[in-house]
């Protein structure tokens, strides 16, 4: 839209300056004038011109406005109005929009997408909403965002978006350990102790309590409120280590001598520092049954001479050396093809163990017939034991995808071996086993924090390319996708070790990948590669022929704030057949491209900027980088 087009908009009475800087309090602050805002910042937030004209409920009552990504105010003031289109609510019966479909939608541009200004104006917006339900999850969206999804955590935004809720609303009790951290994160520590006090304790809640403490031993004993809550026996800090973390120690339940063999893998990198009290909470197992096999993926460090000197003292200990470096599911794999056990698991060679984990998951798989795994759940705490990670819906003891037993056979005949990787193989095993034998034969164990994982930054988590939050983007959202497509449509889920696999893997998770490796493509499209239309079908079509002339071709997924509500954010199906990894590949967050040719399509829209695009660079000059408004053409 020019200037033009909108002093005809106000001729017409469809923008009203003085409305429209009062309906948006931020015009004032902004210091811009409302003409110019609108065009600037309101427009491609889908605000309304003025009082008659709802920009929403037009693109909502018009799919086929909203599909061809054209402006919906120019669309009504060239055609629609002359077609008899209703621009506001009131002018034709009501149409049923589904709120609650808008605010998931905008929480996943907010996470998967990256975007930023635009789903957090319209979700503050739906904190106003007079449908208690709505203005609610409005004010949790925007808490647990603010407590830990962006770039940078802002615990006061976050404490005064849990206040808001706790007034207006009142504050679910799987929301109080989340509460409680965002009150102590910013300093007001009496409010932090307020809410310790819920109607019912939890496990969540008690290792909230540890940002309450100054002190490890009294970390420990919020840890050892958890744990009881589930069984388990209490740590106490006994052990040697350069950290609380590393001296952590507990004694099992029960011991269990005449069990069947339990291979345990254990991929190990570069692990010295934390590599003897990751295997002494697997030594301290209760259940006896065990081989503990050691992959040392080619370490430069003293891990393979420290590892010797335990197995040295425990002939359960097993030390595989690899002689080169292949990534941590390669070295899975090399333990898995010398696996004894009937069962088989796995281990991170930075993580603790509680000396229970191995009887309850192996006591369930003897037990109770029909199932093709199990998993257990973990915390994630820092080195000082505080607890440093949490779910989306508040749980700080959630499942560990990284805690999969399963019987050694079963894997072999039907999964074969891990994907090779550098991240996310773990999640993708246990989602070949659902699609195998049913959602329901992997379950979570809800057994209380039986793993312990480390908080720190030099993990494949923790990785701004390839990490995760309690959501995918990048790397790991694409990986994602790829998987549900290939384990649909897959002849076969057995991955041969050393094979790729079917599945088409993002450039940065391979094995040996870094974001310093330039990618030279031919083309790169970029777009909303969700949204069915005119856009879509061109795309496809130019495909086929990049495609069929063999050249080499990457696609950007682009989002905005524009998706008619309940679109699914996810690569749309037709597009998804294409993508093979290798002639047509998803770029992702963190990688480098070097492309002959670059194409913007989405007619009609503006975009804000994205947190988590590529870099592309087109005859020298970057066109696309973290950060950037894409510019549509």
């Amino acid at each position: 839209m020019t200037p033009n087009e909108l002093s005809a908009a106000r001729a017409a009475g469809l923008f009203d300056p003085e409305w429209y800087a009062r309906r948006y309090p931020d015009v004032a602050r902004s210091g811009l004038d409302p003409m110019r805002h609108y065009l600037r910042i309101g427009r491609p937030l889908l605000r309304d011109p003025g009082p008659g004209f709802s920009t929403r409920h037009y693109l909502a009552l018009n799919p086929d406005v909203a599909a061809s990504g054209r402006d919906p105010l120019i669309h009504y003031m060239r055609s629609g109005r002359a077609e008899g289109r209703s621009p506001t609510p009131r002018a034709v019966p009501p149409v049923r929009v589904d709120a609650l479909a808008r605010l998931t939608q905008l929480r996943g541009l907010l996470e998967t997408g990256g975007l930023d200004h635009g789903p957090l104006a319209e979700l503050e917006e739906m904190a106003e909403a007079k449908t208690p339900e709505i203005a609610a999850l409005a004010c949790e969206v925007l808490a647990v965002w603010h407590l830990g999804g962006g770039a940078r955590r802002a615990p006061a935004e976050a404490h005064d978006w849990f206040a808001r809720l706790e007034r207006a609303h009142g504050l679910p009790d799987r929301l109080r350990p989340l509460a409680l951290i965002a009150a102590a994160a910013c300093g007001r520590t009496e409010e932090a102790a307020r809410l310790v006090d819920g109607p019912e304790g939890s496990a969540d809640l008690d290792l909230a309590r540890s940002w309450l403490h100054d002190t490890p031993k009294q970390r420990v004993g919020e840890l050892n409120a958890a744990l009881a809550r589930h069984g388990l026996s209490g740590c106490t800090l006994d052990g040697q280590g350069d950290t609380p973390f590393d001296r952590l120690q507990a004694t099992p339940g029960e011991v269990v001598e005449d069990g069947p063999l339990v291979s345990v893998l254990v991929a190990a990198h570069d692990a010295e520092r934390t590599i003897v009290p990751a295997l002494r909470s697997v030594c301290a197992q209760g259940w006896r049954a065990l081989e503990i096999l050691v992959i040392d993926d080619a370490s430069a460090d003293e891990t393979p001479r420290r590892v010797a000197e335990l197995a040295a003292a425990d002939p359960r200990i097993r030390l595989i050396r690899l002689e080169r470096n292949r990534g941590a599911y390669a070295a899975r794999n090399a333990g898995l093809a010398e696996a004894r056990g009937a069962f088989v698991t796995l281990h991170d060679a930075d993580d603790w163990m509680h000396p229970d984990r191995i009887a309850r998951q192996a006591r369930f798989l003897l037990r109770e017939k029909g199932f093709a795994g199990c998993l257990s759940t973990q915390a994630r705490l820092d080195p000082e034991l505080r607890a440093a990670r949490w779910t989306g819906d508040g749980r700080l003891v959630h499942e560990n995808l990284a805690a999969l037993m399963v019987p050694a056979e079963l894997f072999r005949d039907h999964l074969g071996a891990w994907q090779e990787l550098r991240a996310s193989a773990d999640s993708e095993a246990v989602r070949r086993l659902r699609q195998l034998f049913g959602t329901r034969a992997v379950p979570v164990l809800e057994a209380g924090p039986l793993c312990l994982q480390r908080d720190h930054g030099a993990s494949a988590t923790a990785d701004p390319a390839t990490g995760m939050s309690w959501f995918y983007y990048g790397a790991r959202r694409e990986y994602y996708e790829a998987q549900r497509h290939c384990h649909a449509h897959a002849p076969s889920l057995r991955y041969a070790r050393g094979d790729s696999g079917p599945v088409p893997v993002p450039d940065l998770l391979r094995p040996g990948a870094s974001g310093a490796r330039e990618i030279a493509l031919n083309s790169v499209y970029a777009g909303l590669l969700m949204l069915p239309g005119v856009d879509l079908d061109a795309l496809v079509a130019a495909l086929r022929e990049e495609i069929a002339a063999g050249r080499r071709v990457g696609l950007v997924p682009l989002y905005s704030v524009g998706l008619p509500a309940g679109l699914d954010l996810s690569i749309a199906p037709e597009l998804r057949a294409m993508i093979d990894g290798t002639r047509l590949r998803v770029l992702c967050y963190g990688e480098r491209v070097r492309a002959e040719e670059f194409h913007v399509i989405a007619r009609g829209h503006r975009f804000e900027p994205h947190r988590y695009l590529p870099q592309v660079h087109v005859a020298g000059q970057l066109v696309l980088s973290p950060g950037m408004a894409p510019a549509a053409v």
